[in-house]
């Protein structure tokens, strides 16, 4: 059901000047008043604290059960009379609420969402529904999302039958609930239809049913937020900006499964005669998109086929579409140009950790002969030092086997008209620590999971048989710390589902960031418990 609103009003404007304001707004006063019985208004009115934002209220109120029909809405200083379209359902609860949406005159939001409630008959319902949504890459409060409570067995299609919102502390309450049990979802409703939608994010709660109760002594329940991404990447457009080059775009961001062009079938349409694909490579800055190298082509129609060569940030793999294209006949003999080095940072020399290796970005693909021309690497004696490329974008180039440690090594890169020169050294074990910790409980379905400073992946452990974990050979920085119970076994935590629904797998988290001193093993204070209470502390929010 919707609400179609109608407002009337005049324009109030506050006094200006004075201090800047940060306060939300408040409710001062409702007609009727909260907790009413044995009323059937044919209006509501609320008083507020302030001058607020008309149009934000609109957007931010909800009434349940909804009324069929317009609301009216008219505006007298700070208060509201909202004339209701029709007769109310004899002996129900009616839930008022305003969301986050909700402001001032000067922008300022609530921090929680604001109600009250008054019944048609001679009870007003007292049940209560908690919770709380965190993050599952870092374990903390989501704040602002939508909350949404369904009857067991409902469809997730229909609307459902109460809806609040997080606070700044992650945390939800449903009061005035009937008493009985829901199934509540998170949801990052972002075309605010109140359904779950593909691609939107959401939370599935730790039971299928929750039931509604007077009680408020409960723990506190979490939710995790995630997303579950099973739409497979689609190719929006071809072109053919040379005779020997295809640029691909994708309809979202995709890698490379594969740098060969055996993954492609490229043919001529008027004479189905194949063209063959020699190699496929992609731009770090332009992540929807797909290079390809290409027998020279003519001014004609033809036909691509892919099967398996790109897949999304979820694993997705491409749909094997046939998409048709118009040739070229324009030759270029562009030159590669060399871009950077990686890492950015500034350090000279860059401290190569034990898991990297110094990477060279062009900006197209390179044939190895041409690169070996292009890249030399001395030692700090100036010997020059053999080394391998790898790459798995085609245009990211790592150059590996620079293994010795405490070794300073000298990279050139030779362009037609300078030299690009950068000094990066390979950490020995005198600058390097360790961190371990006790996960409960333990076995080999537990996962401890090792971040940097942005929550970037770098390892991943199973505890020894007494929950013990260790990860040595650490440069000295700040990192991060995760668990979670591998239930299906394919080494990475899972969201749950809302449809057919399947919780979450246990996770929790290290409270706080762990710093690494070289030649020192740093012990994480805290145990990292899984289970009912993996998330009874969260991580502090500024690591």
């Amino acid at each position: 059901m919707s609400i179609l609103l109608v407002c009337g009003c005049a324009d109030p404007r506050p006094p200006t000047g004075g201090p800047r304001d940060e306060v939300p707004p408040a409710i001062v006063s409702t007609e009727p008043p909260n907790e009413s019985v044995n009323i059937s208004p044919d209006q509501i009115k609320m008083s507020f604290s302030e001058y607020v934002n008309e149009g934000s209220f609109g957007r931010a109120l909800s009434i349940v059960p909804t009324p069929l029909g317009r609301l009216n809405f008219r505006w007298r200083g700070k208060s509201v009379t909202i004339r209701l379209p029709e007769q109310l359902l004899d002996s129900t609860t009616y839930v008022v609420t305003l969301n986050d949406e909700f402001r001032d005159w000067h922008g300022v939001r609530l921090k929680r969402p604001l109600s009250f409630a008054f019944s048609t008959g001679p009870v007003i319902d007292q049940g209560r529904l908690r919770g709380r949504i965190i993050d599952h890459q870092k374990g903390i409060p989501v704040a602002g999302l939508m909350v949404l409570a369904y009857p067991v067995n409902s469809s997730l299609d229909e609307s459902p039958s109460y809806q609040t919102q997080t606070d700044t502390e992650g945390k939800f309450e449903f009061s005035y609930v009937r008493e009985s049990s829901f199934f509540v979802i998170g949801l990052r409703d972002l075309n605010r239809n109140l359904k779950p939608d593909p691609l939107e994010w959401y939370a599935v709660p730790p039971f299928p049913m929750i039931r509604a109760t007077p009680d408020t002594t409960a723990p506190t329940p979490d939710w995790i937020y995630t997303h579950l991404d099973t739409l497979r990447p689609r190719i929006e457009r071809i072109r053919a900006p040379t005779n020997q080059r295809l640029d691909l775009r994708f309809n979202e961001n995709i890698s490379l499964s594969t740098l060969s062009g055996d993954f492609w079938t490229l043919t001529d349409s008027l004479t189905n005669t194949p063209v063959q694909v020699h190699s496929s490579y992609q731009l770090a800055s332009n992540p929807r998109s797909v290079y390809l190298i290409v027998d020279p082509l003519q001014e004609t129609t033809y036909s691509l086929i892919t099967t398996a060569a790109v897949q999304d940030s979820s694993g997705n793999t491409n749909r094997s579409d046939t998409t048709y294209f118009m040739g070229s006949l324009s030759e270029t003999n562009r030159i590669p140009t060399f871009v950077e080095f990686l890492t950015t940072n500034e350090e000279s020399p860059y401290r190569l950790a034990p898991w990297e290796n110094p990477k060279i970005v062009f900006d197209q693909s390179i044939e190895k002969p041409l690169l070996d021309s292009l890249v030399s690497v001395k030692d700090s004696t100036g010997a020059l030092v053999p080394f391998e490329i790898e790459s798995s974008n085609g245009t990211i180039y790592s150059l590996t086997n620079l293994s010795e440690s405490s070794q300073v090594y000298h990279i050139s890169v030779l362009q037609p008209d300078s030299i690009h020169v950068r000094y990066f050294e390979r950490l020995g074990p005198r600058s390097l620590g360790s961190v371990s910790g006790i996960t409960v409980p333990f076995g080999d379905s537990v996962r401890v999971i090792l971040t940097d400073t942005d929550r970037k992946f770098l390892s991943m452990q199973t505890p020894d048989s007494l929950g013990r974990f260790l990860f040595p050979q650490l440069p000295e920085q700040t990192y991060h710390l995760y668990a979670f119970i591998d239930q299906n076994l394919n080494d990475q935590w899972d969201g749950g589902r809302i449809y057919p629904y399947h919780r979450s797998e246990p996770i929790t988290w290290s409270s706080n960031g762990v710093t690494i001193r070289p030649r020192w093993n740093t012990e994480l204070p805290d145990t990292l418990k899984l289970g009912q209470t993996a998330t009874s502390t969260l991580p502090t929010t500024d690591q």
